[in-house]
């Protein structure tokens, strides 16, 4: 009996006929300043921070440096490295590539993701209104 569920769930997903969610509606459900910081994050950091804030040899673990007790867990501390930069380190200064708002809304997506509230992937856009 399990050996024909398991044959049917399998032709059912081969052939197409399990529901699923549409693009873009399969992940986590975040406020519009979350939304919009994974929007700037994917323009502005993505290139050297990785896709979805994962780690990678190139820039720092920005999940470690967001974590509680990590060293720009802080929103000033996160602010004044995106808006000055670490030149020393490679990071360059953004002040006159983002705004405020946007360094905020960076802030808030990658915090949900140092504390495991966000998932990887693309989160799904809040309802306008």
């Amino acid at each position: 009996m399990t050996r024909l569920i398991a044959s049917f769930s399998l032709f059912a997903l081969l052939s197409g006929t399990v529901a699923r969610p549409a693009s873009g509606q399969d992940g986590a459900t975040v406020s519009a300043t979350e939304y919009e910081g994974w929007r700037q994050y994917n323009v502005q950091c993505a290139r050297c921070h990785g896709q979805d804030a994962l780690p990678n040899p190139v820039a720092a673990n920005l999940l470690v440096s967001l974590a509680p007790k990590g060293p720009a867990a802080d929103k000033a501390t996160f602010t004044k490295v995106v808006m000055e930069g670490r030149p020393g380190r490679g990071m360059p200064a953004f002040k006159e590539t983002v705004t405020p708002e946007q360094v905020d809304a960076i802030y808030a997506y990658l915090k949900g993701r140092a504390e495991k509230r966000i998932p990887a992937g693309r989160p799904q856009e809040p309802a306008k209104g």
